[in-house]
């Protein structure tokens, strides 16, 4: 219960909780029913300036590694992670590129989120709503990765250069290990 009231409290409490909830889970087959659209919710713009950053994106990746987690569900954090690339730091860009890639590895029917990068709708008529709590029904699915596109012409070329491997090269059979990049620092990015 109480790991339970914390991850209802958000922030760096919530994100801590988590991996008690993941133990529970995990080794005792305990159900949380929210778990999905809490951690969907810590998702915001706020993570990039948290000291456990790096906790959150590893859980993330151990939370939805599951081939068989509902498409819808997946898309909304991919298109959610998308949209905060936009306005990340380029160490988290980076790391969003490659989370991004593993789940279309997992999830191959979220090609089409590349393939036809606007649907043939404008930006600004993007049917995603970012500020919808709860991820099926965030209009995912109805979108596209469209600012992994826009990532595609950033001026840091280490940016640029993830962006264009996801977009344009067919994707590997592996997962990309996302691991080494969680402690990236800025001058990690920019030196190049």
């Amino acid at each position: 219960d109480y790991l339970m009231d914390s991850l209802d409290m958000g922030g760096p409490i919530a994100l801590l909780s988590l991996q008690g909830i993941f133990i529970l889970i995990h080794k005792y087959n305990m159900s949380y029913p929210n778990l999905y659209e809490k951690l969907y919710a810590m998702f915001e713009p706020e993570i990039f300036h948290m000291k456990f950053k790096p906790r959150l994106f590893h859980l993330a990746e151990i939370f939805l590694s599951s081939s068989y987690l509902p498409e819808m569900l997946v898309a909304a954090f991919a298109k959610r992670l998308a949209r905060l690339s936009l306005i990340a730091p380029p160490q988290d860009i980076i790391i969003i590129i490659y989370f991004i890639g593993n789940l279309i590895i997992r999830h191959p029917g979220l090609k089409r989120l590349i393939c036809d990068t606007n649907n043939g709708q404008e930006i600004s008529d993007d049917p995603f709503l970012m500020d919808e709590s709860d991820p099926n029904k965030s209009r995912a699915l109805e979108s596209s990765l469209w600012e992994i596109q826009l990532l595609r012409s950033h001026m840091l070329p280490n940016v640029a250069q993830a962006a264009k491997i996801i977009i344009t090269q067919p994707l590997p059979t592996q997962e990309y290990n996302i691991g080494n990049l969680l402690e990236l620092k800025e001058n990690d990015v920019s030196r190049n």
